[in-house]
């Protein structure tokens, strides 16, 4: 992935550039296989490229909602695991990111909407509960 497309694509996660009307603007994850949908979900706001194969990302989907606990959401690490995208080409178009996966599949970064923002915004705020080693071990994306 190019510098250009790297940019974009953690620009995407930290809602730079988007909507200033959105409350905490992000990103979601669309995986296509030709024109089917398989997958959509909110991304967490890091990611990293594998230290050896710079082809592949580390990310965070949200695939579940927040559990309340003493009145704040809570996420389990375990459920909201780091997923890897093995990337054969991206490009730029507008405001998304389009990724070839050497699985076949296409996969979008796009700007988060309706209830998955709302996940996201869920998980930003889990986020600042955590004591500041745990954060930085969740945002690492080295393990689950």
């Amino acid at each position: 992935m190019n510098h250009e497309c790297w940019n974009a694509f953690t620009n995407l996660l930290s809602g730079r550039g988007q909507d200033p009307g959105e409350d905490l603007p992000g990103a979601e994850l669309v995986v296509l296989e030709g024109d089917r949908e398989v997958f959509r979900s909110a991304l967490a706001r890091h990611v990293r490229r594998d230290r050896d194969d710079p082809e592949v990302i580390w990310i965070r989907p949200l695939v579940v909602p927040a559990a309340l606990q003493t009145g704040l959401p809570g996420f389990d690490v375990e459920a909201v695991r780091r997923r890897a995208l093995h990337v054969v080409g991206a490009r730029l178009d507008g405001e998304v990111l389009s990724l070839a996966l050497a699985s076949g599949q296409h996969a979008r970064i796009e700007p988060a909407r309706a209830h998955r923002l709302a996940r996201l915004q869920d998980f930003d705020t889990w986020m600042t509960t955590l004591a500041a080693e745990r954060r930085a071990e969740v945002e690492a994306l080295d393990h689950d």
